[in-house]
């Protein structure tokens, strides 16, 4: 299956969006006003050498952020949203139980074992790059695909269930994608809080043996993959931004690549 990557703002692009979006409300989903938005983040220092965003991902992003006709579930619904829901539609016989068997579970854990745990993050993390930890509804969710072992920012989930193993796996929504390319993933190995892009400035939060999600761009793919820094070459900034080098060595193949900070996101760390 062909996949593209999905767009991923820089926190200070983001910042943006959510200021002007409580500023010009409904506007911001005009196409020309993305347009103008899109151009002004391309010209951006930050965004030089990487490929030119679109007015259509700058669109999307206010869509999925701020839908006009329905809010985009962060989470899991709970019992009572789904009983709501059920009672408002009309489902088969085997949806309505379906939908009983998922309201068992009211929120699927946070799992970032496999990716955050004390062996896979700098012993020593600055405190201007410590995350707060961040009110329930604002999570946001990324999953492995099976498919080709990349990552996916995750528009929303469909149902859940658990496998022959005992284990919950859930039907995600990939952002950017239709239902065509739905999967089913393991809550527990494949489902974990969105990777944070680095600003240039939070560089030096990067050291050997980080676990980082990588942006890796080929021939036929554009996608972002786990990968563990090797080696880190530090350089001296300039307009541009961070000129530093990081080796990193790809977990799904082994492969090494040098990649630049741009292409680098951190995995979320909370103290």
């Amino acid at each position: 299956m062909e996949r593209r990557s999905s767009v991923r703002f820089s926190p200070s692009e983001i910042a943006r969006m959510e200021k002007l979006s409580a500023e010009k409300k409904e506007q911001v989903l005009d196409d020309k006003f993305c347009q103008k938005l899109a151009e002004e983040f391309n010209r951006s220092a930050a965004r030089s050498g990487s490929k030119a965003l679109q007015a259509t991902q700058v669109q999307g992003w206010f869509l999925n952020k701020f839908p006009v006709s329905a809010t985009k579930p962060t989470c899991v619904p709970t019992a009572s949203q789904e009983k709501a829901s059920a009672s408002e539609v009309n489902v088969s016989d085997s949806e309505k139980k379906s939908a009983a068997s998922a309201s068992e579970e009211k929120l699927f854990p946070l799992d970032t074992s496999i990716s955050n745990n004390e062996d896979e993050v700098s012993p020593v993390f600055p405190s201007e790059t410590r995350d707060k930890i961040p009110e329930l509804e604002e999570l946001e969710f990324e999953a492995k695909s099976a498919k080709d072992s990349a990552w996916y920012d995750i528009a929303m989930f469909l149902a859940h269930r658990r496998n022959k193993a005992g284990e919950v796996e859930v039907r995600v929504r990939f952002e950017g994608f239709g239902a065509g390319e739905d999967e089913w993933v393991n809550v527990k190995r494949s489902i974990r809080q969105r990777s944070i892009p680095v600003e240039p400035s939070q560089c030096k939060s990067i050291v050997e043996g980080d676990l980082v999600l990588c942006f890796r761009e080929g021939n036929d793919e554009a996608l972002h993959f786990d990968a563990h820094v090797l080696e880190v070459q530090r350089k001296q900034h300039d307009i541009r931004g961070c000129r530093c080098v990081f080796l990193v060595k790809y977990d799904h193949d082994q492969s090494q690549e040098r990649v630049s900070l741009k292409r680098l996101c951190r995995r979320p760390k909370y103290f």
